[in-house]
């Protein structure tokens, strides 16, 4: 079966019609293919492009507050109560607060994500350890370690919230205990 073009000039009178050849099934398929590809793999391209990686921002924030030299608290000096009752409020049932023997130097708000961080400032053993603690949206890693210089950083999962400490990195082992699983 032969189809012949629409758009072509028609004959002369006279002459036999041009006549060609239809296209074969399997470059229409992959012209589609081919079409489909390409805007699948331009979206995700753009999209990387446009929303940068959010992995690590919670951590390098605290370890930021950590070094920052700004110490004015919304909460200086809390107890154990007040600053559980605080936490409460900012983020939540049951958030995981330092042990009742660290020291409380302050805590504050911050946000990351447009979401609500507690960052609470501790003294264990004589040494400055910053904790924060955030509900994040969607899934967040068990855990995480990281070293920056002089300091180092932990992150955990406990429950719905994810954990991070700031600190001394010579003396992490003897301040990590204060904080909860």
């Amino acid at each position: 079966m032969n189809l012949v073009e629409a758009e072509d000039t028609g004959p002369v009178e006279g002459d036999a019609p041009l006549v060609t050849p239809p296209r074969p099934p399997h470059r229409r398929v992959s012209v589609s293919l081919l079409f489909t590809l390409t805007v699948l793999i331009g979206t995700v391209v753009a999209i990387y492009l446009a929303f940068p990686a959010r992995h690590n921002v919670l951590m390098g924030e605290a370890i930021a507050q950590h070094r920052g030299t700004a110490t004015s608290w919304d909460l200086p000096a809390p107890t154990a109560l007040e600053l559980r009752a605080w936490a409460i409020g900012l983020l939540g049932k049951d958030p995981p607060l330092p042990n009742a023997d660290a020291k409380i130097i302050g805590a504050r708000q911050i946000e990351i994500f447009d979401r609500g961080a507690a960052v609470i400032g501790v003294e264990v053993n004589g040494e400055r350890v910053t904790y924060l603690v955030q509900r994040p949206r969607g899934i967040a890693p068990k855990t995480a370690d990281r070293r920056d210089g002089d300091i180092h950083g932990l992150a955990w999962r406990s429950g719905p919230y994810i954990c991070l400490a700031v600190g001394p990195d010579a003396t992490w082992k003897t301040w990590r205990p204060v904080f909860p699983n």
